[in-house]
């Protein structure tokens, strides 16, 4: 062949099957004048021919480099307003192809002139092609100038590849406006673009690089292939050198990823693109509208009844995006809804069994409506059953009573009655139940109690929870989500040992013999117990258990807190609350009106002196006082400040110690309750 098949295939496609069709009409009624042949190969040559149309002669060039077309030119309306070859380009290239004369003087095959007068004839011929081209070389020349000059109206047009055993897809892309070129290196067209380059594709598009060049439709599919190509250039680039060991990603198409086909589709969405796969290349719809994936219930004989489908079960491929999936089939790309992920599960269900129908007893349909059903219900249609008839199957609601208690071990056991209308039961017993059940619901009911931690007592038929940090949990938190899917009936014995909060529920303070006396009333738990209490809060634990089998909750509570800033700031012991009774100095007066103002909920009584005391402290005005009349020093302002605040502690007994640490000499003067040190 002296044209490459592939690059007639290609014009052809561009073309569409009608205009081919009246182009081979042209060819076979010897309409089309070849011109002018420059030829290298079935890759590169030049083509010029004048076509005969249905009512006016035109003029055709194509140009072909490397396998790729670069330019063609028809002076027919067909070609300004048709994206692709027109016919008459076609009937050229065809002529061209099939021209014997042609074929044999490209192929070396060159006849051997027997006679002067053929030579002459055929001499005469190509000199009249020359003369031809010579009149219209011209002419041709001045089109092109217009063309180049013209404003461009550049489009970008994506085509998609998939590849139906691994599911991958590709999307590549030709750019022009009359003719398209491949995109042969998107990281060049990214560098382009970026840097407003002026770049000729071909004879016939040169353009500069800049959004404004191309139509509105492409701008989306620019930010697409910006992106993308990004990622791409700047992921080979960080391989660099290491390319040997491993494997640079290809510059001339966008492999999609999940995210990539979510933003694909809300580009192309009504939209039509060409995808290529390895059996077929045809137009794609990406369709905005919702697919339907419809199951039919029927009869299949007095004892069964069939699942099916309407939907050809292998004409159809998934494609994941991020967030969604999308279904390709019958040349239309959908975006399934996620609602929809159940219903696709049992499409793939029929399609990995080879099998467009599931047949099953009728008693069976309880299994099928309680499991099945409820993730697929919208997209299944009773076909030829009566409703009341297929009802009869279908189970009733799921009602659930749990009946809680402790026992001797102080685990916490449960007892389980599954109810369907009046008909209630055991499901852990073998006890034999003639309904049909919600297998479904009742295996969500069993996976809870499994997932909380409780364990099967089948000497009992019931269900039991030893794990004392699981029980914790359970009272902590579990119970509410199981009082809120069941019905939760509780003993006496279980309700007393409810999870408590530890707390002081009064406290007073007094002045005694220079001391703060405190007295503490009304803990909840037993004191007994604050020792190995204290030791579990120091540990960050959740809760502490008391010996009598009642958890109290350690998280975040002022009790605790106060009694470790009580027993850690003042240095005491866990005798004096373990009694209610604690002394301290009197100098922690504010330490303890501190750490008593956190405590929100307890009653707390102090005496008109520690009051007072506590009033003084803070409010005590020290320029009220004066230095003393016969100091026979100048006394720098930090002096004044640390003499007159040792005044205010001296007033109520407390000691202090003011140190001034300033690299001088030091002379100290010592105070019964105090000591000063100051610059000479």
């Amino acid at each position: 062949m002296i044209v490459k098949k592939e690059i007639i295939d290609e014009l052809c496609y561009s073309a569409g099957e009608t205009r081919v069709e009246k182009a081979k009409k042209y060819v076979e009624k010897n309409r089309v004048n070849l011109t002018k042949v420059i030829y290298d190969d079935n890759c590169n040559f030049e083509v010029k021919a004048i076509v005969k149309g249905d009512s006016d002669i035109y003029h055709t060039y194509i140009s072909v480099c490397n396998e790729e077309i670069e330019d063609l030119t028809c002076d027919c309306p067909d070609y300004y307003s048709h994206y692709g070859a027109c016919k008459h380009i076609i009937a050229t290239i065809l002529e061209f192809e099939r021209n014997k004369e042609y074929a044999k003087l490209f192929a070396g095959e060159q006849e051997k002139i027997e006679d002067n007068i053929r030579a002459s004839k055929i001499d005469n011929y190509r000199e009249f092609k020359e003369l031809i081209n010579e009149f219209y070389e011209e002419e041709d020349q001045e089109i092109e100038k217009q063309h180049i000059q013209t404003k461009r109206n550049i489009m970008i047009i994506p085509k998609l590849i998939y590849n139906e055993y691994s599911g991958d897809l590709k999307i590549e892309f030709k750019i022009g406006d009359k003719q398209t070129y491949k995109l042969k290196n998107l990281v060049d067209f990214y560098n382009r673009m970026q840097n407003n380059e002026t770049y000729k594709y071909g004879q016939k598009l040169e353009f500069k690089h800049e959004r404004e060049a191309f139509t509105e439709n492409s701008l989306p599919i620019i930010d697409f292939i910006m992106k993308y190509s990004e990622i791409i250039k700047y992921a080979n680039s960080a391989m660099g050198n290491y390319t040997y060991y491993g494997k640079s990603l290809n510059e001339g198409y966008i492999t999609i990823s999940n995210t990539g086909m979510d933003e694909l589709y809300e580009i192309l969405k009504n939209k039509r693109i060409r995808i290529s796969t390895m059996y077929y290349e045809k137009d794609l719809l990406f369709s905005n509208e919702n697919f339907k994936i419809e199951f039919n219930i029927e009869e299949n004989n007095k004892g069964e009844y069939k699942l099916t489908t309407d939907m050809d079960i292998y004409e159809y491929d998934i494609i994941d995006g991020k967030e969604y999936k999308y279904i390709m089939t019958n040349g239309v790309l959908y975006k399934l809804l996620k609602e929809q992920k159940d219903s696709l599960k049992l499409l793939d269900f029929l399609r990995k069994n080879h099998s467009e129908e599931i047949i099953f007893p009728k008693e069976q349909t309880g299994n099928l409506f309680s499991i099945v059903m409820p993730k697929i219900k919208k997209d299944v249609k009773l076909k030829n059953v009566k409703k009341e008839e297929i009802e009869k199957y279908i189970p009733e609601q799921l009602y659930v009573k749990v009946f809680l208690d402790y026992n001797d071990d102080n685990f916490i056991i449960a007892e389980i009655r599954f109810c369907y209308g009046n008909e209630e039961f055991n499901p852990l017993s073998e006890e034999n139940v003639n309904m049909v059940r919600n297998s479904l619901d009742e295996n969500k009911v069993i996976n809870l109690f499994i997932k909380t931690g409780f364990l099967l007592d089948r000497n009992n038929n019931r269900l039991i929870l030893t794990d004392e940090e699981k029980i914790y949990d359970f009272l902590a938190y579990g119970i509410e989500e199981y009082m809120q899917k069941f019905e939760v009936l509780a003993t006496d014995n279980f309700k007393s040992r409810e999870i408590k909060q530890p707390k002081i529920m009064s406290m007073g303070v007094k002045v005694e013999n220079n001391l703060l006396d405190i007295n503490i009333e009304g803990m909840n738990f037993d004191k007994n117990e604050l020792v190995q209490i204290m030791e579990k809060y120091h540990l960050k634990k959740k809760y502490h258990r008391l010996k009598n089998g009642e958890f109290i909750k350690l998280e975040q509570n002022e009790t605790m807190d106060f009694i470790e800033n009580t027993l850690d700031g003042m240095g005491l012991d866990y005798k004096g609350l373990q009694e209610g009774k604690i002394k301290v100095p009197m100098y922690r007066s504010l330490y303890l009106d501190r750490i008593l103002s956190n405590l929100n909920s307890v009653k707390i009584t102090k005496d008109s002196e520690y009051k007072n005391i506590v009033e003084k402290l803070h409010s005590k005005d020290i320029e009220d006082i004066k230095l003393p009349k016969n100091l026979n020093a100048e006394l720098r302002d930090y002096q004044k400040i640390g003499y007159k605040w040792l005044k205010v502690l001296d007033e109520y007994s407390f000691g202090g110690i003011l140190a001034d640490d300033m690299g001088l000499r030091k002379n100290t003067s010592v105070n019964s309750n105090y000591i000063i040190i100051y610059s000479k």
